[in-house]
Order: structure tokens, then sequence, then C-alpha cells
């Protein structure tokens, strides 16, 4: 009796972690933070991820870290020769996933299946047509793969967060690159050719007499990484450099991983009707004199139309304006429109001002991008008005 509070509670954490098969978190012991709980003790640990998810709610994982776990899910199993875990992790997602594993060996299927459920191997193991087997069973445990595949997505699908190069501020060159060490933890990011090591296992990073603050645009207003607003195959925010205790600007970032990002022609052409986002924007503006504001909204909206293929941003800065963006497919300049002032004439655009263009660069993501139908996306917006310039990032989620 003392138990049923715990597991109701922990199903609840669980079950918020879970976004359509898309992890969305990875906190101690693999998953959300669990606050005052006590996990299951045999539940798998990525000291890595767990660090990781301090900086970015993406996931990030390496060949060392899903040897890690696939060992980890396969205690108990007998493998009659040495297995490849890269293998059986990128088979285990294919079963998970519905995917085709009919090229996997023998030995890589029968491991594979016990990692997806050790029921799916006693079930299908020796069965005359494994495939036709494996098919059944997926049918007849939908909720229990659906689990287990957010699972093997956090933890065994290889994505080198260091071979993303964030770009900072639409429309400019620069780049924002993490660097990662052999167990897959961030140790540090590079921007303009100049690398800032990260400090313990926080969102500081130094160079010298330097600092950087990467702040993620899925941190909260406590400061803490936001499950709600974190995306799973990207990211964006703003960092700031601060030399010799003089801090620079603020600069919007955004990017994520190009093996899970879909071509917007894509995306029109599997969707069935107009699909919509939801998430946070957040960004600077900057005045002729120097002066910078920091603005964010957590309740931007993006709309993906299916007939003209056109992405329509939404977002409204309780110091600032209501902006509405709009750009066509595959296009990179977009329309803005500006609507109820609510900041200083400091940082006011000139009267007539109700509209213009603007730099929008942006990606949509999914766990399968074979589908062609997109889980989140993010991408930077830029703006300039004589003095004025705006610079905002985005992410979005469905």
């Amino acid at each position: 009796m003392k138990k049923f509070p715990y597991l109701i509670m922990l199903a609840v954490i669980l079950t918020a972690c879970s976004d359509g098969g898309t992890p969305t978190c990875v906190g101690p012991y693999g998953s959300c933070d669990f606050g005052n709980l006590t996990p299951d003790k045999d539940r798998f640990t990525d000291a890595a991820a767990n660090s990781n998810k301090k900086v970015s709610m993406m996931i990030a994982t390496n060949d060392a870290q899903i040897n890690k776990y696939i060992g980890h899910k396969l205690r108990g199993y007998s493998a009659a020769s040495t297995l490849d875990y890269a293998d059986v992790a990128q088979t285990a997602l294919n079963i998970a996933s519905g995917g085709n594993f009919a090229d996997a060996d023998d030995e890589t299927r029968r491991a594979a299946m016990y990692v997806v459920s050790p029921e799916l191997l006693d079930a299908c193991g020796g069965a005359t047509n494994v495939m036709s087997c494996v098919d059944d069973w997926r049918a007849n445990n939908a909720e229990l793969l659906k689990n287990r595949l957010t699972d093997l997505r956090a933890h065994a699908d290889k994505l080198d967060i260091s071979d993303i190069d964030f770009t900072t501020a639409a429309g400019t060159d620069k780049t924002l690159k993490f660097s990662v060490d052999a167990n897959g933890k961030i140790t540090g990011v590079t921007v303009d050719d100049t690398e800032y090591a990260r400090s313990g296992d926080g969102t500081v990073f130094t160079n010298g007499n330097s600092t950087l603050k990467y702040t993620s645009g899925a941190t909260n207003s406590d400061g803490i990484l936001d499950p709600k607003l974190g995306l799973s195959y990207a990211d964006f925010g703003v960092y700031q450099i601060t030399t010799d205790g003089v801090s620079g600007p603020q600069i919007a970032f955004a990017g994520g991983y190009d093996t899970k990002r879909i071509g917007e022609t894509v995306v029109q052409q599997n969707i069935e009707t107009d699909i919509k986002f939801s998430g946070a924007a957040v960004g600077t503006v900057t005045n002729g004199g120097g002066k910078q504001i920091g603005i964010r909204d957590d309740s931007t909206t993006l709309t993906f139309a299916k007939d003209s293929g056109q992405s329509t941003l939404t977002a409204g800065f309780d110091n600032w304006y209501n902006i509405t963006v709009t750009k066509d497919m595959n296009d990179t300049t977009a329309n803005i429109v500006f609507s109820d002032y609510r900041g200083t004439d400091d940082f006011k655009l000139p009267t007539d001002t109700v509209s213009g263009t603007a730099d929008m660069n942006m990606g949509y993501y999914g766990a399968n991008p074979a589908t062609g139908i997109p889980t989140e996306a993010a991408g930077l917006i830029r703006y300039e008005n004589g003095d004025i310039n705006m610079d905002v990032a985005f992410g979005v989620k469905r």
C-alpha cells in the first residue's frame, strides 16, 4: 500500500516525458527529474547525458553511451558470439519503430529483440517466420512498444551534438559548436574559432579572462531547463560573452541535427492538413545607442500550411511588439507584421512601421525523417529598421 502513491506519481512523470515516441528529457536514471522520489535502482543511468541536459534538452549520444546502454539492456542475455552493440542498437530501433530489420544477422536480431523486450524474444526468438511474429507482437503490445521506442530514441540513436553548427543571428556566417569528451559529455563550446571550456556541469564556459554563458530557450523563469519547452533534435536560445567583467551583447542562436531535418517540400508532400507547433521565442532588440533589451514569449506558435507551404510564426513580447512572421516554402525572406507596442521609446520602430521584410532561417525536425512528418522546429529571425535591430531564436514542437 505504501508503494501505490509512488507508482502513480512515477507513471505521471514518465508520461510527461513521452512525446509520441520522441524523448524530451533524460534526467536521473534515464528519465525526467524525480524530485525527492527514489527511482528504480536498476534503471539505466547515463552520467554524460544527465550532465548535458543541464546545458540543452537535446538528445546527445555517442558510441560510448550507446555501448553502455546496450550492455545494460543485455544483462541476463547470453550471446552465442561477440556482438556489435551499434548494430544491436540500430536493429532494436528498427524493430521498435516498425522498420525493416531483415538484414540483421540472427544473433544481432535476437539480441535486439531482447533489448526491445525479453518477452519479445521469448515469443518470437524461435518462430518459423520471425518477421510475421514480430509484427503480431508489435500489434498486441502497442503501448509497451511506444514506451520502449521512447527509451531507445533517447539512448540508442547515435546523435553527436558536436556535429551541429548552431547558427547565430539569421543572415550571418557566425556559428557556435560544442565539443564532447570520449564519454559523450559536453566539455566546451567554440565561437569564431575561440574555444571556451565548460566549468563543471554548468552552462558557463571559460577562456582565460572571458566567459561564455549559454542559455537554452528551454530555460524557464527559474533558470531551470523545462521539458515542456525543450526540443529533442534542435536547440535555440542566446549566449553572452563577458571579458574582464564587461558583458557583451546577447546573441541569438538556433540549430539542429541534419540527420533529423525534414525539408519543407517533403513536409508538404506528407502531411494531410495544416500542422501547428507551440513553444517559445527568445532574443534581443538593440538600438542605435548600443542599448539592448531581452525579449521572450512562452506562447509562441508556428503553423505550416499544407496548401501553400507557408510557415507562419506568431509571438507576443510583453516589453516590445507582437509579431507575425510569414515565409514561403524553401525561402529565407519573410514578411513581418508588428502590433501592440508595449515598450519604451528607446526601442520603438518608426511611427509608420506596421510591417517589413525579415530574414528567417529555420528547420523542421523529426525522430523519423523518412515519414516526412516533423515533430518540432527551430530557427532564427532577424529584422533591421534604421537603428533598431531584432534577433529572435525560436523552438516549437507538436
